[in-house]
Protein backbone atom coordinates (compact mmCIF):
# COMPACT_ATOMS: atom_id res chain seq x y z
CA UNK A 1 0.00 0.00 0.00
CA UNK A 2 1.23 3.51 -0.83
CA UNK A 3 2.40 5.45 2.21
CA UNK A 4 -0.04 8.30 1.51
CA UNK A 5 -2.96 5.84 1.35
CA UNK A 6 -1.93 4.31 4.67
CA UNK A 7 -1.54 7.71 6.33
CA UNK A 8 -4.96 8.83 5.06
CA UNK A 9 -6.47 6.26 7.45
CA UNK A 10 -5.16 8.20 10.44
CA UNK A 11 -8.22 9.82 12.11
CA UNK A 12 -6.02 12.73 13.20
CA UNK A 13 -4.48 13.54 9.81
CA UNK A 14 -5.98 16.68 8.23
CA UNK A 15 -7.77 16.44 4.89
CA UNK A 16 -7.80 20.04 3.65
CA UNK A 17 -4.73 21.59 5.27
CA UNK A 18 -1.52 21.54 3.26
CA UNK A 19 1.05 18.88 4.16
CA UNK A 20 3.56 16.74 2.24
CA UNK A 21 2.66 13.20 1.14
CA UNK A 22 4.57 11.88 4.19
CA UNK A 23 7.23 12.66 6.78
CA UNK A 24 8.26 15.86 8.54
CA UNK A 25 7.22 19.43 7.72
CA UNK A 26 7.94 22.63 9.61
CA UNK A 27 8.33 26.29 8.56
CA UNK A 28 6.62 27.49 5.37
CA UNK A 29 9.22 29.27 3.21
CA UNK A 30 9.26 31.87 0.46
CA UNK A 31 5.66 31.80 -0.83
CA UNK A 32 5.52 33.59 -4.18
CA UNK A 33 3.19 34.20 -7.12
CA UNK A 34 4.84 33.30 -10.43
CA UNK A 35 3.28 32.93 -13.90
CA UNK A 36 -0.27 32.85 -12.51
CA UNK A 37 0.49 30.18 -9.93
CA UNK A 38 1.19 30.23 -6.22
CA UNK A 39 4.38 28.50 -5.14
CA UNK A 40 4.88 27.37 -1.57
CA UNK A 41 8.08 25.96 -0.07
CA UNK A 42 8.51 24.37 3.34
CA UNK A 43 11.10 22.86 5.66
CA UNK A 44 11.04 19.11 5.12
CA UNK A 45 12.77 15.89 6.13
CA UNK A 46 12.02 13.54 3.20
CA UNK A 47 13.41 10.53 5.05
CA UNK A 48 11.54 10.55 8.34
CA UNK A 49 8.82 12.04 10.54
CA UNK A 50 11.24 13.76 12.94
CA UNK A 51 13.22 16.99 12.57
CA UNK A 52 16.55 16.65 10.76
CA UNK A 53 18.12 16.43 7.29
CA UNK A 54 16.29 19.62 6.37
CA UNK A 55 15.43 20.14 2.69
CA UNK A 56 13.04 22.57 0.99
CA UNK A 57 9.82 20.87 -0.12
CA UNK A 58 7.87 22.54 -2.92
CA UNK A 59 4.28 22.69 -4.19
CA UNK A 60 2.20 24.93 -6.43
CA UNK A 61 -1.45 25.90 -6.82
CA UNK A 62 -3.61 27.93 -9.14
CA UNK A 63 -6.18 28.79 -6.47
CA UNK A 64 -4.56 28.54 -2.97
CA UNK A 65 -6.76 25.50 -2.28
CA UNK A 66 -5.68 22.49 -4.36
CA UNK A 67 -1.94 21.86 -4.45
CA UNK A 68 0.39 19.91 -6.71
CA UNK A 69 3.52 18.48 -5.13
CA UNK A 70 6.72 19.28 -7.04
CA UNK A 71 10.26 17.89 -6.80
CA UNK A 72 12.23 18.95 -3.74
CA UNK A 73 13.69 22.40 -4.38
CA UNK A 74 16.78 22.44 -2.14
CA UNK A 75 18.90 19.59 -0.83
CA UNK A 76 21.89 19.96 1.51
CA UNK A 77 25.17 20.13 -0.43
CA UNK A 78 27.06 17.59 1.66
CA UNK A 79 30.25 17.92 -0.38
CA UNK A 80 30.35 21.59 0.60
CA UNK A 81 29.77 20.82 4.26
CA UNK A 82 26.09 21.65 4.23
CA UNK A 83 23.88 19.67 6.61
CA UNK A 84 20.58 21.62 6.52
CA UNK A 85 18.85 24.14 4.29
CA UNK A 86 17.08 26.33 6.85
CA UNK A 87 14.30 28.84 6.20
CA UNK A 88 14.44 31.76 3.80
CA UNK A 89 12.74 33.73 1.08
CA UNK A 90 11.99 33.52 -2.65
CA UNK A 91 11.93 36.59 -4.90
CA UNK A 92 11.96 37.43 -8.59
CA UNK A 93 15.28 39.00 -9.60
CA UNK A 94 14.82 40.32 -13.16
CA UNK A 95 12.06 37.70 -13.37
CA UNK A 96 14.46 34.92 -12.34
CA UNK A 97 13.10 33.01 -9.31
CA UNK A 98 15.76 33.29 -6.62
CA UNK A 99 15.92 31.69 -3.18
CA UNK A 100 17.97 33.09 -0.30
CA UNK A 101 18.21 30.77 2.67
CA UNK A 102 20.22 29.99 5.79
CA UNK A 103 22.81 27.25 5.32
CA UNK A 104 23.89 25.13 8.29
CA UNK A 105 26.72 22.58 8.40
CA UNK A 106 28.75 20.44 10.79
CA UNK A 107 31.53 23.01 10.91
CA UNK A 108 29.18 26.00 11.00
CA UNK A 109 26.49 25.30 13.56
CA UNK A 110 23.24 27.21 13.82
CA UNK A 111 24.25 29.12 16.97
CA UNK A 112 27.48 30.75 15.80
CA UNK A 113 28.24 29.63 12.24
CA UNK A 114 25.23 30.19 10.00
CA UNK A 115 25.69 31.44 6.43
CA UNK A 116 23.25 32.83 3.86
CA UNK A 117 23.21 31.07 0.49
CA UNK A 118 21.51 31.75 -2.82
CA UNK A 119 19.91 29.47 -5.42
CA UNK A 120 18.05 30.26 -8.65
CA UNK A 121 15.90 28.52 -11.24
CA UNK A 122 16.01 28.79 -15.04
CA UNK A 123 13.27 26.23 -15.78
CA UNK A 124 10.19 27.81 -14.18
CA UNK A 125 11.02 26.63 -10.67
CA UNK A 126 11.27 22.92 -11.46
CA UNK A 127 14.94 22.66 -10.47
CA UNK A 128 17.32 24.94 -8.61
CA UNK A 129 21.01 25.81 -8.99
CA UNK A 130 23.05 26.97 -6.02
CA UNK A 131 25.10 30.06 -6.82
CA UNK A 132 28.84 29.63 -7.34
CA UNK A 133 29.55 32.59 -5.06
CA UNK A 134 27.93 31.04 -1.99
CA UNK A 135 28.00 32.01 0.77
CA UNK A 136 26.64 35.43 -0.15
CA UNK A 137 26.69 36.52 3.51
CA UNK A 138 28.60 35.42 6.60
CA UNK A 139 28.65 36.74 10.15
CA UNK A 140 31.71 38.83 9.26
CA UNK A 141 29.33 41.30 7.62
CA UNK A 142 28.51 42.68 11.10
CA UNK A 143 32.05 43.72 11.98
CA UNK A 144 32.42 43.80 15.77
CA UNK A 145 28.73 43.16 16.41
CA UNK A 146 28.24 39.56 17.57
CA UNK A 147 25.02 37.83 16.51
CA UNK A 148 23.84 34.41 17.64
CA UNK A 149 21.21 32.20 15.94
CA UNK A 150 21.46 34.29 12.76
CA UNK A 151 18.91 32.99 10.27
CA UNK A 152 15.76 33.15 8.14
CA UNK A 153 16.23 35.90 5.50
CA UNK A 154 13.19 37.82 4.26
CA UNK A 155 13.85 40.04 1.21
CA UNK A 156 11.96 42.68 -0.77
CA UNK A 157 12.70 45.35 -3.37
CA UNK A 158 12.14 49.09 -3.26
CA UNK A 159 12.99 50.87 -6.50
CA UNK A 160 16.34 49.50 -7.64
CA UNK A 161 17.41 48.47 -4.16
CA UNK A 162 17.02 45.12 -2.45
CA UNK A 163 16.49 44.99 1.30
CA UNK A 164 16.57 42.03 3.60
CA UNK A 165 16.00 41.28 7.28
CA UNK A 166 17.43 38.42 9.33
CA UNK A 167 16.93 37.61 12.99
CA UNK A 168 18.69 36.16 16.02
CA UNK A 169 19.85 37.66 19.28
CA UNK A 170 22.64 39.70 20.88
CA UNK A 171 24.06 39.22 24.36
CA UNK A 172 24.77 41.83 26.98
CA UNK A 173 27.21 40.96 29.76
CA UNK A 174 27.26 37.42 28.30
CA UNK A 175 24.01 36.50 30.03
CA UNK A 176 21.18 38.83 29.08
CA UNK A 177 19.85 37.84 25.66
CA UNK A 178 17.97 40.36 23.57
CA UNK A 179 16.20 39.38 20.35
CA UNK A 180 17.09 41.30 17.23
CA UNK A 181 16.05 41.90 13.62
CA UNK A 182 18.85 43.17 11.38
CA UNK A 183 18.59 45.16 8.14
CA UNK A 184 20.74 44.76 4.98
CA UNK A 185 20.78 46.14 1.43
CA UNK A 186 22.06 45.00 -1.97
CA UNK A 187 21.84 45.96 -5.63
CA UNK A 188 22.16 42.40 -6.96
CA UNK A 189 21.29 39.90 -4.16
CA UNK A 190 24.94 38.79 -4.12
CA UNK A 191 26.83 41.66 -2.53
CA UNK A 192 25.22 42.79 0.72
CA UNK A 193 25.79 45.63 3.16
CA UNK A 194 24.78 45.54 6.80
CA UNK A 195 22.84 48.72 7.54
CA UNK A 196 21.73 48.57 11.16
CA UNK A 197 19.70 46.86 13.83
CA UNK A 198 16.14 47.35 12.62
CA UNK A 199 14.41 46.28 15.84
CA UNK A 200 15.74 45.22 19.23
CA UNK A 201 13.64 43.43 21.83
CA UNK A 202 14.19 44.00 25.52
CA UNK A 203 14.53 40.35 26.50
CA UNK A 204 11.33 40.52 28.51
CA UNK A 205 8.65 37.87 28.71
CA UNK A 206 6.68 39.77 26.06
CA UNK A 207 9.40 39.87 23.40
CA UNK A 208 11.40 36.79 24.48
CA UNK A 209 15.15 36.31 24.12
CA UNK A 210 15.51 35.14 20.51
CA UNK A 211 13.61 35.85 17.29
CA UNK A 212 13.19 33.68 14.22
CA UNK A 213 11.47 33.95 10.83
CA UNK A 214 11.07 37.75 10.55
CA UNK A 215 8.50 39.07 8.09
CA UNK A 216 8.62 42.78 7.27
CA UNK A 217 6.15 44.27 4.80
CA UNK A 218 4.20 47.39 3.93
CA UNK A 219 0.56 47.75 4.87
CA UNK A 220 -1.85 50.61 4.43
CA UNK A 221 0.63 53.17 3.17
CA UNK A 222 4.21 53.67 2.09
CA UNK A 223 5.54 54.41 5.57
CA UNK A 224 3.48 51.89 7.54
CA UNK A 225 5.14 48.50 8.07
CA UNK A 226 4.34 45.28 9.88
CA UNK A 227 7.03 43.24 11.60
CA UNK A 228 6.20 39.63 12.51
CA UNK A 229 8.67 37.55 14.54
CA UNK A 230 8.56 34.06 16.00
CA UNK A 231 9.76 33.93 19.60
CA UNK A 232 12.09 31.04 20.43
CA UNK A 233 12.07 28.88 22.48
CA UNK A 234 8.60 29.97 23.70
CA UNK A 235 7.08 29.02 20.34
CA UNK A 236 4.77 32.01 20.03
CA UNK A 237 4.36 34.57 17.25
CA UNK A 238 4.09 38.31 17.85
CA UNK A 239 3.69 41.32 15.58
CA UNK A 240 3.89 45.08 15.69
CA UNK A 241 2.79 47.82 13.29
CA UNK A 242 5.08 50.83 13.02
CA UNK A 243 6.52 53.45 10.72
CA UNK A 244 9.36 53.00 8.20
CA UNK A 245 11.21 56.09 7.01
CA UNK A 246 14.80 56.63 5.89
CA UNK A 247 15.65 53.02 6.81
CA UNK A 248 14.39 53.58 10.36
CA UNK A 249 11.59 51.50 11.88
CA UNK A 250 9.70 52.76 14.93
CA UNK A 251 7.63 49.89 16.19
CA UNK A 252 4.31 50.14 18.00
CA UNK A 253 2.65 47.89 20.54
CA UNK A 254 3.32 44.15 20.35
CA UNK A 255 0.39 41.77 19.80
CA UNK A 256 -0.02 38.02 19.65
CA UNK A 257 -0.58 36.86 16.08
CA UNK A 258 -2.17 33.58 17.18
CA UNK A 259 -3.38 32.71 20.67
CA UNK A 260 -2.89 28.95 20.45
CA UNK A 261 0.27 27.02 21.25
CA UNK A 262 0.45 25.05 18.00
CA UNK A 263 1.22 27.61 15.28
CA UNK A 264 4.73 28.97 14.60
CA UNK A 265 7.11 30.41 12.01
CA UNK A 266 4.63 32.04 9.59
CA UNK A 267 5.65 33.21 6.12
CA UNK A 268 3.95 35.97 4.14
CA UNK A 269 3.71 37.04 0.52
CA UNK A 270 2.27 40.01 -1.34
CA UNK A 271 0.18 39.29 -4.42
CA UNK A 272 0.42 41.56 -7.47
CA UNK A 273 -2.96 42.96 -6.37
CA UNK A 274 -1.45 43.95 -3.02
CA UNK A 275 -3.20 41.32 -0.91
CA UNK A 276 -1.01 39.97 1.93
CA UNK A 277 -1.22 36.19 2.44
CA UNK A 278 0.20 34.16 5.30
CA UNK A 279 0.79 30.50 6.23
CA UNK A 280 2.10 29.11 9.53
CA UNK A 281 3.43 25.77 10.71
CA UNK A 282 1.17 23.57 12.89
CA UNK A 283 3.03 21.05 15.06
CA UNK A 284 2.54 17.35 15.53
CA UNK A 285 1.39 14.11 13.99
CA UNK A 286 -1.28 11.56 14.79
CA UNK A 287 -1.87 7.89 15.55
CA UNK A 288 -0.04 6.46 12.55
CA UNK A 289 3.67 7.16 12.29
CA UNK A 290 5.00 8.55 9.04
CA UNK A 291 3.75 12.15 9.11
CA UNK A 292 4.39 15.11 11.39
CA UNK A 293 3.01 18.62 10.97
CA UNK A 294 0.98 20.61 8.46
CA UNK A 295 0.46 24.25 7.51
CA UNK A 296 -2.37 26.57 8.48
CA UNK A 297 -5.00 27.50 5.98
CA UNK A 298 -3.91 30.53 3.95
CA UNK A 299 -4.89 33.71 5.77
CA UNK A 300 -5.32 37.23 4.49
CA UNK A 301 -3.87 40.10 6.54
CA UNK A 302 -5.34 43.59 6.56
CA UNK A 303 -5.02 46.62 8.79
CA UNK A 304 -7.71 47.47 11.34
CA UNK A 305 -8.72 50.98 12.36
CA UNK A 306 -6.92 50.64 15.71
CA UNK A 307 -3.48 49.69 14.36
CA UNK A 308 -3.90 45.93 14.62
CA UNK A 309 -4.07 43.20 12.01
CA UNK A 310 -7.34 41.83 10.71
CA UNK A 311 -6.82 38.15 10.01
CA UNK A 312 -9.23 36.00 8.03
CA UNK A 313 -9.18 32.79 6.00
CA UNK A 314 -8.92 33.51 2.28
CA UNK A 315 -12.17 33.56 0.32
CA UNK A 316 -10.90 30.92 -2.10
CA UNK A 317 -11.45 28.26 0.58
CA UNK A 318 -15.19 28.51 -0.04
CA UNK A 319 -14.83 26.17 -3.02
CA UNK A 320 -14.20 23.32 -0.55
CA UNK A 321 -17.71 23.61 0.88
CA UNK A 322 -20.13 20.73 0.27
CA UNK A 323 -23.26 19.93 2.30
CA UNK A 324 -24.65 23.13 3.78
CA UNK A 325 -26.92 23.80 6.76
CA UNK A 326 -28.29 27.28 7.39
CA UNK A 327 -30.15 28.37 10.52
CA UNK A 328 -31.40 31.91 11.10
CA UNK A 329 -32.76 33.90 14.03
CA UNK A 330 -32.89 31.02 16.48
CA UNK A 331 -32.80 31.04 20.27
CA UNK A 332 -31.04 28.28 22.16
CA UNK A 333 -31.49 27.86 25.92
CA UNK A 334 -29.66 25.75 28.46
CA UNK A 335 -32.41 23.11 28.40
CA UNK A 336 -31.96 22.31 24.70
CA UNK A 337 -29.39 21.47 22.07
CA UNK A 338 -29.34 22.59 18.46
CA UNK A 339 -28.20 19.74 16.27
CA UNK A 340 -26.77 20.73 12.92
CA UNK A 341 -28.22 18.02 10.73
CA UNK A 342 -26.44 16.46 7.74
CA UNK A 343 -23.00 17.50 9.04
CA UNK A 344 -21.69 14.13 10.12
CA UNK A 345 -17.92 14.24 10.06
CA UNK A 346 -14.95 16.10 11.55
CA UNK A 347 -14.01 18.09 8.46
CA UNK A 348 -16.26 21.08 8.90
CA UNK A 349 -16.46 24.85 8.47
CA UNK A 350 -18.77 26.72 10.82
CA UNK A 351 -19.79 30.40 10.97
CA UNK A 352 -21.79 31.56 13.98
CA UNK A 353 -23.14 35.12 14.10
CA UNK A 354 -24.63 36.33 17.37
CA UNK A 355 -25.51 39.37 19.43
CA UNK A 356 -24.16 39.93 22.90
CA UNK A 357 -27.05 41.17 25.04
CA UNK A 358 -26.63 39.13 28.25
CA UNK A 359 -23.05 37.89 28.45
CA UNK A 360 -23.98 34.24 27.96
CA UNK A 361 -21.80 31.30 26.95
CA UNK A 362 -22.16 28.61 24.35
CA UNK A 363 -20.33 25.43 23.41
CA UNK A 364 -19.62 23.42 20.31
CA UNK A 365 -20.00 19.68 20.79
CA UNK A 366 -19.75 16.49 18.85
CA UNK A 367 -22.06 13.59 19.60
CA UNK A 368 -21.95 10.07 18.23
CA UNK A 369 -25.00 9.17 16.17
CA UNK A 370 -25.77 5.97 18.03
CA UNK A 371 -24.91 6.85 21.62
CA UNK A 372 -25.51 9.94 23.73
CA UNK A 373 -21.80 10.52 24.39
CA UNK A 374 -21.01 14.19 23.89
CA UNK A 375 -17.64 15.82 23.58
CA UNK A 376 -17.15 19.57 24.13
CA UNK A 377 -14.26 20.91 22.08
CA UNK A 378 -14.90 24.66 22.02
CA UNK A 379 -16.46 27.10 24.49
CA UNK A 380 -17.23 30.75 23.77
CA UNK A 381 -17.53 32.31 27.24
CA UNK A 382 -18.94 35.80 26.96
CA UNK A 383 -19.05 36.27 30.72
CA UNK A 384 -15.29 35.94 31.11
CA UNK A 385 -14.43 37.11 27.57
CA UNK A 386 -12.61 33.92 26.61
CA UNK A 387 -12.53 31.26 23.93
CA UNK A 388 -11.48 27.83 25.13
CA UNK A 389 -10.60 25.25 22.47
CA UNK A 390 -8.97 22.04 23.59
CA UNK A 391 -6.16 23.00 25.96
CA UNK A 392 -5.74 26.46 24.42
CA UNK A 393 -7.38 29.66 25.53
CA UNK A 394 -7.81 33.09 23.97
CA UNK A 395 -8.62 36.10 26.15
CA UNK A 396 -10.65 38.79 24.37
CA UNK A 397 -10.68 42.48 25.13
CA UNK A 398 -14.30 43.29 26.13
CA UNK A 399 -14.26 46.21 23.67
CA UNK A 400 -13.84 43.69 20.84
CA UNK A 401 -17.12 41.95 21.70
CA UNK A 402 -19.80 43.93 19.88
CA UNK A 403 -23.33 44.48 21.07
CA UNK A 404 -25.03 43.96 17.74
CA UNK A 405 -23.07 41.37 15.77
CA UNK A 406 -20.14 39.07 16.42
CA UNK A 407 -18.75 36.30 14.26
CA UNK A 408 -17.04 33.09 15.30
CA UNK A 409 -15.51 31.31 12.30
CA UNK A 410 -14.26 27.76 12.94
CA UNK A 411 -12.47 25.24 10.72
CA UNK A 412 -12.28 21.66 11.99
CA UNK A 413 -10.02 19.30 10.06
CA UNK A 414 -9.86 16.10 12.08
CA UNK A 415 -7.35 17.05 14.81
CA UNK A 416 -6.56 20.55 13.49
CA UNK A 417 -8.82 23.43 14.53
CA UNK A 418 -8.52 27.08 13.49
CA UNK A 419 -10.73 29.64 15.21
CA UNK A 420 -11.26 33.25 14.09
CA UNK A 421 -13.23 35.77 16.16
CA UNK A 422 -14.34 39.06 14.59
CA UNK A 423 -11.26 38.85 12.30
CA UNK A 424 -9.09 40.16 15.14
CA UNK A 425 -8.36 37.03 17.19
CA UNK A 426 -6.98 33.72 15.92
CA UNK A 427 -6.49 30.52 17.83
CA UNK A 428 -4.87 27.50 16.19
CA UNK A 429 -4.93 24.26 18.13
CA UNK A 430 -4.84 20.48 17.93
CA UNK A 431 -7.73 18.51 19.44
CA UNK A 432 -7.68 14.73 19.33
CA UNK A 433 -11.31 13.68 19.33
CA UNK A 434 -12.26 10.55 21.25
CA UNK A 435 -15.34 10.11 19.07
CA UNK A 436 -14.38 7.94 16.12
CA UNK A 437 -17.59 7.19 14.26
CA UNK A 438 -19.66 9.65 12.28
CA UNK A 439 -20.89 12.35 14.58
CA UNK A 440 -23.30 15.23 14.77
CA UNK A 441 -22.23 18.81 15.43
CA UNK A 442 -24.18 20.55 18.20
CA UNK A 443 -24.44 23.99 19.75
CA UNK A 444 -25.42 24.32 23.41
CA UNK A 445 -25.90 27.35 25.68
CA UNK A 446 -24.56 26.76 29.19
CA UNK A 447 -26.81 29.09 31.19
CA UNK A 448 -29.92 31.04 30.27
CA UNK A 449 -30.82 31.60 26.62
CA UNK A 450 -29.03 33.15 23.68
CA UNK A 451 -30.17 34.40 20.31
CA UNK A 452 -28.15 33.56 17.21
CA UNK A 453 -28.58 35.69 14.12
CA UNK A 454 -27.16 33.08 11.71
CA UNK A 455 -25.52 29.68 11.91
CA UNK A 456 -23.94 28.22 8.79
CA UNK A 457 -22.14 24.90 8.60
CA UNK A 458 -20.54 23.06 5.71
CA UNK A 459 -18.91 19.70 5.35
CA UNK A 460 -15.50 20.21 3.72
CA UNK A 461 -13.97 17.99 1.07
CA UNK A 462 -10.39 16.81 0.93
CA UNK A 463 -7.85 18.64 -1.22
CA UNK A 464 -6.01 15.38 -1.95
CA UNK A 465 -6.93 12.45 -4.20
CA UNK A 466 -7.16 9.68 -1.63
Amino acid sequence: MEVSKLLSRDPHRPKYHFLPPANWINDPNGPIYYKEEYHLFYQHNPEGDIWGNIHWGHAKSKDLVFWQHLPIALKPSHKKGEEHCFSGTCVLNDNIPTIIYTSIGHQRDQLTGAEQWLAFSTDDMVSWIKHEKNPTMTLKIHGNLQIWDWRDPHAWKEGNQWYMVLSGHVREKKRLKKPVVLLYSSSDLIHWKFIKILCLGDGSRETGKNWECPNFFSLGGKEKRVLIVSVSPKKKVIYTIGTWKNQDFKHGKWHLLDHGKWMYAPATMKEPSGRILMWGWIFGGGEIKGWNGCLTLPRELRESSDNRLLIRPVKELEKLRERHVHLENITIDSNSLTIIERIEDKCVELIIQFKNPRKESFQLKLSELITSNREVFLTMDLASNKIQCGEDECSIDPHDIKKEENMLHVFIDNSVIEVFFNHVYCLTTRYFFKIRRKSKLMIAVKNGAMKFKKIDAWSIKSIWNE
